[in-house]
């Protein structure tokens, strides 16, 4: 498992994870984010919004994205940019683009309301941008532009 800060020539900062398709790999990527993005002096609002969008996407495609038992690794990317801090995913599971799709209706109270299927609603209002491609080797590309501050 890779896990890695570097600079690039331009001076633009980035954070970049090779992790397996496990919650361990998951566990590995949110501590390495969080420190990284610590580090850059990112303020705790825009740490936890970060990790909230990182657990939600690298768990669904933990959960859902592959229908073998086989090692598979989710490659995700974090990079700074003014007050803009850029998530990249990159796995090679079932296609599947979190940019579309339904949104859950709010419930009328907590005993009508179901389980799961939030993850992307919170994904979808924290996110300023997200852009999703499925690629011609079959892989998911998934990036999240978000805030900052």
């Amino acid at each position: 498992m890779s896990n890695k800060a570097a600079a690039s020539p331009a001076g633009d900062i980035h954070w970049a994870i090779a992790m397996p398709n496990t919650l361990a790999g998951l566990e590995k990527g949110m501590t390495g984010l969080a420190a990284w993005l610590e580090r850059q002096g990112t303020g705790p609002e825009a740490v936890n919004r970060a990790s909230l969008v990182f657990e939600e996407i690298v768990t669904n495609v933990i959960r859902y994205g592959f229908s073998d038992d086989r090692a598979h690794l989710i490659h995700a990317v974090a990079e700074l940019g003014g007050d803009v801090l850029i998530l990249h995913f990159d796995d090679d599971g079932k296609a599947f683009d979190p940019t579309t799709g339904p949104e859950h209706a709010p419930a009328n109270s907590l005993a009508e309301a179901s389980i799961g299927g939030r993850g992307l609603m919170l994904i979808r209002k924290a996110a300023r941008r997200m852009k999703y491609e499925r690629t011609k080797e079959g892989r998911n590309r998934l990036m999240i532009a978000l805030s900052r501050q």
